[in-house]
């Protein structure tokens, strides 16, 4: 095959698929239109066609370029369409209230809101995904977005009753669809039930395009067969008026003198609850697409690229546009290999527009307006009679909650209503989960200092000085306060109050009224309040809240290693005011023991950060602290290079042994000991054990049980620490 047939068979796949997409953009087009310029501005729907098309246009050129999906399709969607439907509604009965006013008149305000409210979406979209917070938005609870959607599909419902009828959607009127001419209302209905039922039996992505071109042919020839021409048919308000190239409205001809900015102004809130439904509409669609395609997208580049197209748009002359599920699966399914199926099709949308704006007005209104329906219909199902099967009672209600507010108060009310109801919800969640992790006290919990038998018998006798909560999750005032309540229970016969906030990802300013007023009983009683763990945020939120280290009522700690190890010193220090080395071995060994040590054995000198053990010498001795303190420290690379890093793992006090498994074992050095103050230490090798294991077996006895001893405390130390974790 030669390069250019090559190229040829890999192009046409995404010409016809831009070419089928291209019909139901059309389509799309004219639906949207018709939706938004209903009432008063009806006469007029060629201008809302002619700013859906140019939606379709920009933001399929777009998305073809940016999207994270090379089949990527949008354009105007239902949920944003409603939305501005009702806003538009709106706007132009406050003008017709109370005045004379043409229906020409209305234009200019009517197009300025789609102009700005697609400029203004466009901003926020692009602004979000800029920061990379479409993240965020997943948090939204699923009961608020089904009522938002739910919310959508009503108000769907309500215009594609207006563009039947003429009318608002409400009991006193439904009798007005006697009205309507038979071929109108029997053909909305039989495209809607088509559209639900075929969609559901059978899942193939023909089927919407497939049901729009059938019923507009069936149309016609009914039409045909009825006797009615395209002029007597239009005369009747079955089709659409032809496309009028030149009343494309855009930034650089647009009256601006005959705008009403002051309701515009007055109608900004529906602009945001317009912009939340279209964040929602596009997360929601980009999820979708990443199930149903198992494609991984990028929610911040579909915002980023989808605010860059409003931008364009608003300038443009065109209405709020997302993506969309539909119209992209439509367009992957029919063979679109490459970005090009998207760019062609906005090619082909382009052309019909420019060179056949004719072919606009051969397309049915029933037909749209029935497509509008079924939009509705599909997402008051959903959200309605299937979620009930996936949903309990408690979100089921908050989804007919928004809903009813909605339908009865309007989009505003129902997203306000939504808004408040995830902050509850949220709330309500936090509040739900446990905010103390665990509890412990110096008993079952200890720093990494090995401290000799006296002093750990010290810490478990009088280990409950100290009482410790160890804290996670978002701290704020509800989470705090019961954590107030549960450490006043703990005040009795406590020395030290320690809060370790090591897995806390946040706080807010409500949490530091708790914890000032527990800083306050605790100076009260006495109690030094301990804070470890604290990230830079939560450290910065408390300093501005008033809860500040002053080293007297509330010290801080980096972690809780070091914050035991505080706490320990202060509890042993009011119980063994000397800490010598003869105390330290008092009740192990006998003072002519503790002295006969001391003038037989070598006694090592070390200077403060000065090795005893390097990590990697040869082995065969051990050392007892005879004064000052040692820490074992692992090394994490070269730390005499630049960036090197240690990891302290235990600290060894007077009356300590560090080291005994070089002797018993003879292995390498696995760690670091490194005096922390300036040291002496006893250094007992293995053939000055041998000796005295030959002159003195008792006392030797004694040094191995002292050895083995230390090893079990350690153990059962570690063992206590695990439990208090778990």
């Amino acid at each position: 095959m030669s390069i250019s047939g090559a190229a040829t068979k890999a192009f046409t796949p995404n010409l016809v698929a831009a070419a089928l997409c291209a019909v139901v953009t059309i389509a799309y087009a004219g639906s949207f239109g018709g939706l938004v310029f209903g009432g008063p501005l009806e006469p007029f729907v060629g201008r809302a066609v002619i700013a859906a098309l140019v939606s379709s246009v920009v933001v399929m050129a777009m998305l073809a370029w940016r999207s994270s999906f090379f089949f990527g399709l949008g354009g105007p969607d239902s949920n944003p369409a409603a939305i501005l439907a009702f806003t538009l509604a709106a706007v132009t009965s406050d003008i017709l209230q109370g005045s004379r006013v043409a229906p020409a008149e209305l234009v200019p305000t009517a197009l300025m809101s789609l102009f700005l409210s697609a400029s203004g979406c466009g901003l926020i979209l692009f602004v979000m995904g800029r920061l990379r917070w479409g993240c965020y938005v997943r948090y939204i609870p699923h009961p608020v977005v089904g009522g938002f959607l739910a919310g959508s599909g009503y108000l769907l419902l309500a215009g594609s009753w207006k563009m039947l009828t003429g009318e608002s959607l409400t009991v006193s009127n439904l009798g007005v669809v006697a009205e309507v001419h038979p071929l109108a209302w029997s053909s909305v209905a039989l495209v809607a039930v088509a559209l639900l039922v075929l969609t559901r039996v059978i899942r193939h992505f023909l089927v919407i395009p497939l049901v729009l071109v059938g019923a507009m042919v069936v149309f016609h020839a009914v039409r045909m067969a009825w006797g009615m021409d395209l002029a007597a048919a239009r005369q009747a308000g079955l089709l659409m008026a032809p496309l009028q190239v030149g009343d494309w409205t855009h930034a650089g001809n647009f009256p601006y003198g005959d705008v009403r900015w002051d309701l515009l102004l007055l109608h900004t809130k529906d602009f945001g609850a317009m912009t939340m439904v279209a964040v929602i509409t596009i997360l929601l669609n980009t999820t979708s697409l990443e199930v149903a395609t198992n494609r991984e997208g990028d929610a911040d580049t579909e915002l980023k690229s989808l605010g860059l197209a409003n931008l364009l748009i608003g300038f443009g002359g065109g209405m709020v546009a997302v993506n969309s599920f539909n119209r992209s699966m439509l367009n992957l399914k029919a063979g679109a290999n490459s970005r090009w199926s998207g760019l062609l099709c906005a090619l082909i949308v382009l052309g019909a527009a420019l060179l056949a704006p004719g072919l606009i007005g051969l397309m049915p209104k029933p037909v749209l307006t029935g497509l509008i329906l079924f939009f509705g219909i599909g997402l008051l199902m959903t959200w309605m009679v299937e979620s009930r099967r996936t949903m309990p009672w408690s979100d089921y209600l908050i989804v007919l909650a928004i809903l009813g507010s909605v339908a009865v108060h309007g989009m505003v009310p129902g997203v306000m209503l939504g808004l408040v109801t995830a902050c509850v919800s949220f709330v309500f969640t936090l509040s739900k989960s446990p905010t103390i992790r665990g509890n412990f006290s110096l008993i079952n919990r200890r720093s990494n200092v090995e401290r000799p038998a006296q002093q750990a018998e010290i810490l478990r006798t009088h280990g409950q000085a100290m009482r410790g909560f160890v804290l996670q999750g978002f701290l704020f005032f509800g989470t705090t306060s019961r954590l107030l309540d549960e450490a006043r229970a703990a005040l009795d016969r406590t020395r030290f109050v320690l809060l370790d906030f090591r897995l806390v990802h946040g706080v807010d300013g409500s949490s530091t009224v708790a914890l000032k007023k527990l800083r306050t009983l605790c100076a009260d009683a006495k109690i030094t309040l301990v804070f470890t763990g604290m990230s830079r945020e939560v450290e910065s939120v408390l300093r501005l809240g008033g809860v500040e280290a002053d080293n007297l009522t509330l010290r801080t700690f980096p972690d809780i290693d070091h914050a035991l190890e505080w706490c320990e010193d202060q509890v042993i220090a009011a119980a063994l005011p000397s800490a010598e080395f003869q105390a330290a071995l008092a009740g192990v060994l006998s003072a002519e023991e503790v002295t006969y040590l001391i003038t037989h054995f070598e006694r090592v000198e070390v200077a403060c950060d000065a090795p005893l053990i390097k990590q990697g010498d040869s082995s065969d001795s051990m050392f007892i602290i005879e004064h000052g303190r040692v820490s074992v420290y692992l090394r994490l690379g070269d730390t005499t290079e630049a960036g090197g890093r240690r990891l302290r793992l235990r600290t060894f006090t007077v009356g300590t042994v560090v080291g005994e498994m070089g002797l018993y074992t003879g292995a390498a050095r696995a760690a670091d000991v490194v005096a922390d103050v300036p040291t002496r230490a006893l250094k007992l090798s293995g053939a000055q054990v041998a000796v005295l294991e030959e002159r003195r077996p008792e006392l030797a006895n004694k040094l191995h049980r002292f050895v083995v001893r230390s090893l079990a405390q350690r153990l059962a130390g570690a063992n206590a620490q695990l439990n208090a974790l778990s």
